[in-house]
């Protein structure tokens, strides 16, 4: 029955005290909880779904579903605006928050609920420092990763460069077919520091300490084979060697042409840059949590794809194959030049894996993440191409910083 499911939703085993929520109650017993289900204006309220897991005081995600199924795309947006406030406080409460029944089905429509946020300015991918490529789709549209490899171990949007957004919409256009896959993982980033700084104590120091610095690797053309195969022309937004190393060195940067991992050697047109010291800690915005943001555990699979650089990014599996320390070393470091351990990574992937909900696509779902609350990851999809359609837009950061000083990108 719903109700049962719900209770089981609810009462994760993970969970030992009473959680409250906007208009929810529960605890850790199932005969004990008490369910309230909050209507949200006209169209909507907020419930649960079997995607929710619940953590000590941290449930993900919220939900709130469509009670119109009438609706149309312009009342939903009216109705977003006007509840805006809400969702903000569910999100900052849980991480992200899952639109379900809503009636998004094509990208012009997911344009209309994102726009009908108000004071968030887009993060355009043309202006974005994203390692994917992507294909834009509508006005603030775009797709999420057109690689064979990109997006499929936890990640903060962008964590790796001075140019991240603050939120991330997703929308699904169209889920895979029933067996093949691409569910998108959400992790809760405070509880995976939490979790580290148990287990790894010294490594968390170091972190909170120093920071790190990303190694790049990137040719002078878009690579559609590798889910980090942007050019660093697309990436810088320039033109020419000269426009990119004068946007190089106004943002600190590190670089040098022609050489790979390892010492590699390329051709004169591919490019070796460093990133900035970068936070690998921050406080989630408004809240006195902490959170492990980076691109750390993403670079796992980074590793193995840019000693691919210059070639075709198939031949590995990112969710098998493994790099070498050596291989890690050439991607981050700390940025005082020491270098971060293979199996503390290894460990913080799993501690991800241990902590992670899969959101289970249906058509017009909208997730609404926290990028410093949430990590996420597409999970493994084996249909055909265009069987499974998933929509992007980011929300920017108005000031990046690290160390507490302005970025410059």
């Amino acid at each position: 029955t719903r109700a049962s499911k719900e209770r089981a939703v609810l009462c994760d085993e993970t969970s030992s005290a009473p959680r409250t929520g906007a208009g929810r109650t529960w605890t850790s017993s199932a005969s004990d909880m008490v369910l309230e289900l909050k209507p949200v204006g006209a169209l909507g309220r907020l419930t649960t779904a079997v995607e929710q897991r619940t953590f000590g005081s941290i449930t993900l995600p919220a939900v709130v579903e469509c009670t119109d199924p009438t609706a149309s795309v312009e009342a939903v947006a009216a109705w977003a605006t006007k509840h805006q406030a809400l969702f903000e406080s569910e999100m900052r409460a849980h991480g992200a928050v899952l639109f379900r029944g809503f009636p998004m089905r094509t990208a012009q429509d997911f344009d209309s609920f994102v726009c009908a946020f108000a004071g968030w300015e887009d993060l355009p991918y043309e202006r974005s420092m994203s390692f994917a490529v992507r294909e834009c789709r509508a006005n603030r549209i775009c797709t999420t990763n057109e690689g064979k490899s990109g997006g499929l171990i936890f990640h903060h949007e962008q964590a790796q460069t001075p140019l991240w957004p603050s939120k991330v919409f997703f929308c699904c256009e169209k889920p895979g077919d029933p067996g093949d896959g691409g569910a998108t993982g959400l992790v809760s980033s405070h509880l995976v520091y939490e979790r580290l700084k148990e287990r790894h104590p010294e490594f968390m120091v170091k972190c909170e300490e120093l920071g790190v610095r990303y190694t790049i690797y990137a040719g002078p053309e878009q690579d559609r084979s590798k889910g980090a195969g942007r050019s660093w022309k697309s990436f810088f937004h320039v033109d020419t060697k000269e426009a990119c190393e004068a946007r190089m060195a106004a943002g600190g940067w590190d670089w040098e042409w022609g050489r790979g991992p390892g010492g590699k050697k390329l051709g004169l047109e591919f490019l070796r840059c460093v990133t900035p010291r970068l936070d690998a800690v921050k406080l989630v915005p408004g809240t006195d949590r902490k959170c492990f943001f980076n691109q750390l555990i993403a670079t796992i699979a980074n590793a193995l794809e840019f000693s691919n650089v210059g070639c075709d990014g198939g031949g590995f599996d990112p969710l098998k194959d493994e790099p070498t320390q050596a291989g890690i070393d050439e991607c981050v470091r700390f940025a005082d030049g020491t270098t971060l351990d293979l199996a503390i990574l290894q460990d913080a992937r799993r501690i991800c894996e241990e902590l992670a909900t899969d959101v289970q696509w249906q058509v017009g779902d909208v997730a609404l993440v926290c990028n410093y609350q949430c990590m996420h990851a597409r999970r493994p999809w084996g249909g055909a191409p265009d069987s499974r359609k998933l929509l992007a837009s980011l929300v920017a950061e108005p000031e990046c910083t690290s160390n507490g000083k302005p970025l410059v990108v």
